[in-house]
């Protein structure tokens, strides 16, 4: 009964934060038909998190500090309200807390049966997720390294988690399956709130894009599917996986495999928080009048604390968020110029340039300019705490791809295929309209021709499709900037798409990834921005194609050169084709998934402890209890721990141990000597017969609490019974597990 009361207790919070923040998402969604309510519930996470995380370094990270930044918002937002007096429309709510309620519950159900934390990288995502709880001050420790602090990796995004953990209390090993749904539910929420606002208030649309950008999979679902049930023929990986590793040597996520998945890393925290940023924007492209991109000052400096937010939640998103936002920008201020000139609507005007006046263009450039150096300044600077303690060690810079390891269209179609299948038809038909006949004979070839030639020639498949892709989309997108429509914002979407995965076929970020799979975290980290892109994107296509074409008439055909509408059913049956086969994964994995985790229905992600080792379960809770802060403790260690049962103490906890999963810190930058030392000392303070030695490695690494459990008495056989010297140590907790604390006095 209590992990409801949790449930309800975080989900009142989360809704109180959404309510609070009406006014400021109103000023940033003024030009939306939700009246930015959509992005309301993000929108308070982020400034709340914000504020927090700056108050810490004046009165440290604790729940007054959080109530604090709380009261703060809520002046900010009652001062605005004043000014405003701007509720949203009563149906707007009611749509909007459907939507996010619906998703909450829904995946919250889900991770019902998937709850354990356990299994591929979700003890690390529990560490960061427990240690930013338990820190009074940023950047919080290294849980796996015990001295060090999280100055590699990027933890806004946990602090997103742990800021309403912390203010409600919730045992962290619920906090976790919590926050996997409340991901979920945000993520459909703003992207229902995109479609919604893209198509003017059509709920239709709005649930389709929220269906296309959360729900849908891939065609490898369907694929999976008729091999390994209907051939009874295997598929490398097994059906569940499969789906995220179409594109060899890499790792190929969409949204929904990375809530299913359930680990609780940056790039799915973060998408909520991308999403809100888009939304932001898209009320930027939308405003026709005035002289700045911002309603208000308030408006200005929520959204510059949004798009900075992007960098220290996942550092991947920002440059390409940070790109979107130069590029809506220069739409802001170039369609002024246009809109400005009595004769732009002359098309003659408007390519020879008559019609634009010389003072127009010089005010707009100095309004550009001035924006962006605001922006950009004030996203840096007001994390500018965070940038000072960054020092990643990771990634070394940008590589070549060899042309051998490049994408087949195939492979990018299996992902893409129900996306590019409809953006190709709108932006083909909308760009054609007043072509004749040999003229789209003519700018097919051209179109497809010479990209085709350019991929034989450098050995690139995509360009076949990219090019293509990029070139439609721009030019679309600058027809539209005198008018700042719907068309044009999704035509910069999916040009921005066609130029990520481009990109990923030339270069990559040099990371310490090995040979073939050089780009492996590249290609995973930016496809995750193109399925959100052309999900939109495609979203917006299916309902211009519906609303032009959809009248069943010879005049009104999507392909009128065929008799009796025969090109529209074609274009219908293979639509239909396509969805049905995206819709596979999301069924039959999440069926698969649960069917393979068979847990028992629980909220608390350390249930499968009790049956795997309930002396450990015992303990931890006991240390979870009793142990305040981030004093380092001393737990089995190993050079092939990752992966592994082993760090389940620090992962469980959030406090440092002398190291984790040695893998990752030797990924993260950590000195690989370093690393070695480490586990040699863990086995000697375990295994030696000297205490003294004993404890002279304990202070070398500030060691306060020693932990032995059955892991440790596998590992490190029976030379523990050093620790029973009370002069040196104290037995705090007995069990199958034991415990002892470093007395300070000896």
């Amino acid at each position: 009964m209590s992990d409801y009361l949790h449930v309800i207790l975080w989900f009142i919070l989360i809704q109180g934060l959404g309510l609070i923040s009406i006014p400021l998402a109103g000023a940033l969604g003024n030009r939306l038909a939700d009246g930015g309510y959509s992005a309301s519930r993000t929108l308070g996470i982020v400034l709340v998190t914000y504020l927090s995380w700056i108050f810490s370094y004046i009165w440290s990270f604790k729940v007054s500090t959080v109530i604090i930044a709380i009261l703060v918002l809520c002046l900010i937002s009652i001062n605005l309200y004043r000014k405003q007096r701007i509720l949203p429309n009563r149906n707007v709510v009611l749509l909007n807390e459907f939507v996010f309620t619906a998703g909450f519950f829904f995946f919250l159900l889900v991770r019902m049966y998937l709850p354990e934390i356990h299994g591929h990288e979700k003890f690390m995502d529990f560490a960061f997720l427990n240690t930013v709880i338990r820190t009074s001050s940023f950047p919080p420790p290294d849980p796996w390294f015990a001295g060090g602090t999280l100055d590699f990796y990027y933890y806004l995004g946990y602090l997103s988690v742990g800021v309403p953990g912390k203010l409600s209390a919730v045992e962290p090993s619920i906090l976790f399956n919590l926050a996997i749904a409340l991901t979920f539910a945000l993520s459909l929420n703003l992207l229902f709130g995109i479609g919604y606002n893209l198509t003017r208030g059509n709920v239709k649309f709005g649930v389709i894009t929220a269906a296309f950008g959360a729900l849908l999979g891939n065609i490898q679902g369907l694929i999976g599917f008729v091999s390994i049930y209907i051939l009874k023929n295997p598929v490398s990986m097994g059906y569940y996986w499969s789906s995220s590793r179409v594109i060899p040597y890499t790792i190929n996520e969409f949204p929904y495999f990375s809530f299913i998945h359930g680990d609780l890393h940056a790039h799915m925290l973060a998408i909520p928080f991308q999403l809100l940023v888009l939304a932001f924007l898209l009320n930027i492209y939308f405003r026709r009048n005035g002289n700045s991109a911002f309603e208000n000052a308030p408006a200005f400096l929520a959204f510059s604390i949004s798009l900075g937010f992007l960098f220290p939640a996942n550092a991947w998103d920002f440059p390409i968020y940070f790109g979107l936002m130069v590029s809506v920008i220069f739409a802001f201020y170039s369609g002024s110029v246009f809109n400005s000139s009595s004769t732009f609507y002359s098309r003659s005007a408007f390519y020879s340039g008559s019609g634009i006046r010389k003072k127009d263009i010089s005010r707009a450039f100095s309004g550009f300019s001035r924006t962006l150096v605001l922006i950009s300044t004030l996203s840096f600077l007001l994390y500018l705490p965070f940038y000072l303690s960054f020092h990643p060690q990771a990634a070394e810079g940008f590589g070549l791809l060899d042309p051998e390891l490049r994408t087949g269209i195939d492979k990018f179609f299996i992902l893409f295929g129900l996306f590019l299948y409809l953006i190709f038809s709108f932006l083909i038909t909308h760009l054609s309209t007043h072509l004749d006949f040999k003229q789209k004979v003519r700018y097919f070839t051209l179109g497809f021709g010479i990209p085709a030639l350019l991929s034989i020639e450098w050995g690139t498949p995509l360009l076949l499709v990219l090019l293509p892709l990029l070139g439609l989309s721009f030019i679309s997108f600058l027809k539209d900037l005198s008018q700042r429509s719907s068309t044009g914002f999704v035509s910069l979407l999916a040009a921005a798409a066609a130029f990520i995965t481009l990109m990923c076929e030339f270069i990559y970020l040099e990371d310490p990834c090995p040979g073939n799979y050089a780009r492996m975290n590249t290609v995973f980290k930016f496809y995750m921005h193109a399925w959100i892109f052309l999900a939109i994107a495609a979203s917006y296509s299916y309902y211009e194609i519906r609303s032009r074409y959809g009248v069943r008439t010879q005049e009104h055909a999507f392909f009128p050169e065929y008799p009796e509408n025969a090109g529209n059913k074609a274009w219908t049956v293979l639509f239909l084709l396509l969805l049905i086969s995206c819709t596979f994964f999301p069924v039959v994995g999440t069926l698969t998934r649960i069917q393979d985790m068979q847990a028992k229905p629980a909220l608390d992600g350390m249930e499968y402890m009790k049956e795997l080792d309930r002396g450990d379960y015992n303990a931890i809770k006991w240390m979870q209890e009793n142990i305040e802060g981030t004093p380092v403790i001393l737990e089995a260690a190993s050079d092939q721990s990752s992966y592994s049962y082993t760090s389940r103490v620090s992962a469980n906890t959030g406090l440092p141990t002398v190291l984790g999963w040695a893998r990752h810190e030797r990924f993260w930058g950590r000195d690989r000597a370093e690393v070695r030392t480490r586990i040699k000392d863990i086995s000697s303070i375990y295994n030696t017969d000297s205490e003294e030695k004993a404890i002279e490695l304990i202070e070398k690494y500030n060691i306060s609490y020693v932990y032995i459990g059955e892991l440790e008495r596998d590992r490190y056989g029976g030379r523990l019974d050093k620790f029973e010297d009370e002069t040196y140590f104290e037995l705090v907790y007995l069990g199958s597990v034991k415990i002892y604390r470093i007395k300070n006095d000896f």
